[in-house]
């Protein structure tokens, strides 16, 4: 477990955290106050890499399952005359992710900054999100895309035109 700046991170009631979590809050200067912010009866499963710079906020309800990803950080890389590890470095920029209540985040699913994850939403397992997902929607892929959204009308899950895009190795 890495707990890094504890103070910047806030805790609702019966918030559940398995074994392997790195809560990584990421101070770059003093005039930026980071906010990682966790909701009531939100559980986190082992292994969850999350790493706030400026802003992520999980909201109430959400599950994230193993091996996930969260991060509101870009490490630049253009400077080649710039010392030191790309992996060390962090853009000072406003960023943010937001997770709605109820979410849930599918096994090894990456969310990348300046993202919202609307309300009742899931991501699909290893998918990548690098695009707002509207609230009650299904999304998969790399990069995620909506494919169900839930029909208020017809009270069902309705699947969308858009397939995921899944990775594929070329050599």
């Amino acid at each position: 477990m890495l707990i890094l700046n504890p103070g910047y991170i806030n805790v609702g009631d019966r918030v559940f955290i398995r074994d392997g979590i790195r809560l990584e809050v990421i101070k770059t200067n003093n005039t930026r106050m980071p906010d990682l912010s966790i909701g009531d009866d939100t559980n986190i499963e082992q292994n969850v890499h999350i790493v706030c710079h400026s802003r992520i906020r999980i909201g109430r309800n959400v599950s994230i399952a193993g091996h996930c990803c969260v991060v509101d950080v870009n490490h630049p890389y253009s400077d080649l005359s710039e010392p030191g590890k790309i992996g060390a470095r962090i853009q000072d920029e406003d960023s943010f992710v937001d997770i709605g209540d109820g979410c849930f985040v599918g096994y090894g699913a990456v969310i990348l900054p300046n993202v919202r994850i609307g309300m009742f939403s899931v991501i699909g397992a290893n998918s990548v999100v690098t695009k707002d997902i509207p609230d009650y929607s299904v999304a998969a892929g790399i990069p995620a895309t909506v494919i169900k959204t839930y029909d208020r009308d017809r009270q069902m899950w309705v699947r969308t035109t858009a397939r995921p895009v899944l990775s594929r190795h070329v050599s």
